[in-house]
């Protein structure tokens, strides 16, 4: 197979790192975020690129994401948005066609404000950045179950929790 094994989608502070790492060492397998080939290739975190509305940076995003959706046996995660992205979603349609998995980690608003540190006053200078996550949410997870094998919810969870249960509705142990 020259495709992952399994590729992790869904919001940004829905746990994509933290369960892929798990999932990458219980399999013993290599773990790769195409967020980090981003910021590696442009020299900054993603949130500032985007923020800066960087030049190259839906290309970098997506030769990263066709990077990592060729990377054989492996665990990977795509950026929130990039499954807007037409060729990568191709790129991710013919990953699973090898036989690529697809899961989709899904969060609740209220959880992800928590974890994002949306619940605290803001100025309404500031706008409505809750309001606004919870419309993107929604248009990203539409694409998100649209090309996803399942969907695991991450609220309340702890990731190993979230991992375990990844290896076991994906079969991925090989024993059951």
């Amino acid at each position: 197979m020259n495709t992952p094994l399994l590729v992790l989608v869904g919001v940004s502070g829905a746990g994509k790192t933290s369960v892929g790492r798990l999932l990458a060492d219980t399999l013993g397998v290599d773990f790769f975020e195409a967020d980090d080939i981003v910021e590696n290739t442009l020299g900054a975190p993603i949130a500032e690129l985007v923020i800066r509305n960087t030049p190259g940076l839906a290309e970098a995003r997506r030769n990263a994401a066709l990077r990592v959706l060729t990377s054989p046996g492996a665990v990977v995660t795509l950026g929130a948005s990039q499954i807007e992205d037409e060729q990568t979603l191709r790129a991710l349609h013919d990953a699973k066609a090898q036989g690529t998995r697809v899961v989709e980690l899904g969060v609740e608003i209220s959880e992800l404000a928590r974890r994002q540190g949306l619940n605290a006053p803001r100025s309404l200078a500031l706008g409505a950045p809750r309001a606004q996550l919870a419309m993107m949410m929604k248009t990203l997870r539409a694409r998100y179950l649209d090309v996803a094998d399942s969907s695991v919810q991450t609220g309340g969870r702890e990731p190993r929790q979230i991992a375990e249960s990844i290896v076991r509705e994906c079969r991925l142990t090989g024993d059951s």
